[in-house]
């Protein structure tokens, strides 16, 4: 949230909402609510879809203000700087809001069709007005597309236009949510689905992410950025992953000593690399895994001689790899 914790005096407390960090703050809110695993309670729900509509409406109008502060009042024509201040205007509807954003801000920006957010848009005014009896799925399968789209349009779309002095409370607000992304059953199911980003399409082994804790970091086979799908945390390259899943640096180890729990793989000849990972228990028996976040494969082991993780071992007791093997075996 935006406001600190902190107790102040109640002659200097402010309230500091401008449009960007107050349609974060509803959108952090409902995030908050949504991620309480697999039963998440009905009050959470309620206020869910509350502040949800209220986290579309103002983050749409925030991105129509960024371009011109007339936008967003229901006649352009009529604008003034003075009533706008005040509150003292009639502002454009949200499915209005949504034109706007589309024809005059960013026209390649993806927002959900009208549906959608008529969807919410309903349910609130049912909140609102003569309340709901709905089942606690109807609710979550009617939230979730329009809290992923928010999400990827604040993040493609409206932050990087954010002026200087809120960027830094912007990105503070995005980085307390991310966390609890992982924590979003539907959420998670959605952003894994065939029809989104697929870890399994193309990639060759997924990573728990280290923000969400949700299993969506996948594995490609190059040096690009380890980017989590559900939180969109970037984990750096492999090798920059590696080091921070072991917690811990090559600038630490070389200073403490000891072996480094960073490897370089045998089978694709990447160095540091590998690193153990926990394992997705939902469909392997192990609790972790040595694995390469470069290539994806997975090794049994270490060489005790040339302490590479290594696919097998020449001599299991001895835990020397065939490499090693064959070297000791000619100079013997």
């Amino acid at each position: 949230m935006s406001n600190s914790d902190e107790p102040e005096d109640l002659d200097d407390a402010r309230v500091n909402f401008p449009p960007v960090l107050n349609g974060l703050d509803y959108l952090e809110s409902t995030v908050k609510l949504l991620s309480g695993g697999e039963d998440v309670p009905p009050q959470n729900l309620k206020y869910a879809v509350l502040h949800l509509a209220a986290a579309v409406e103002t983050l749409l109008k925030a991105r129509l203000a960024l371009k011109d502060p007339a936008l967003v009042w229901a006649d352009s024509s009529e604008y003034n700087e003075a009533k706008h201040r005040t509150g003292h205007f009639t502002s454009c509807k949200w499915a209005e809001a949504r034109k706007r954003v589309l024809r005059e801000c960013a026209p390649e920006t993806t927002l959900l069709a009208p549906r959608y957010f008529n969807a919410l848009a309903a349910m609130r005014n049912r909140f609102a007005h003569v309340g709901v009896q709905e089942s606690a799925l109807t609710v979550e399968v009617l939230t979730t597309p329009v809290l992923d789209n928010m999400l990827d349009f604040v993040r493609t779309d409206l932050l990087p236009l954010v002026e200087t002095d809120e960027v830094t409370a912007a990105e503070e607000a995005m980085e307390r949510l991310r966390p609890a992304l992982g924590k979003i059953r539907r959420l998670v199911d959605l952003r894994m689905s065939p029809s989104k980003e697929s870890p399994s399409k193309g990639h060759i082994s997924v990573i728990a992410c280290r923000t969400c804790a949700a299993f969506a970091v996948p594995i490609s086979g190059d040096n690009t950025t380890l980017t989590c799908l559900v939180c969109h945390t970037g984990m750096g390259t492999p090798r920059d992953a590696a080091w921070d899943c072991a917690e811990t640096s090559a600038h630490e180890v070389g200073q403490d000593g000891g072996d480094s729990p960073v490897l370089s793989c045998e089978h694709c000849g990447e160095e540091e690399t590998v690193t153990r990972v926990p394992a997705d228990t939902a469909v392997s028996k192990a609790e972790e895994r040595l694995l390469c976040l470069f290539c994806g494969v997975d090794s049994v082991g270490v060489c005790s001689f040339c302490f590479r993780a290594v696919l097998s071992f020449a001599i299991p007791e001895s835990e020397m790899c065939s490499d090693c093997v064959e070297t000791t075996l000619r100079n013997f």
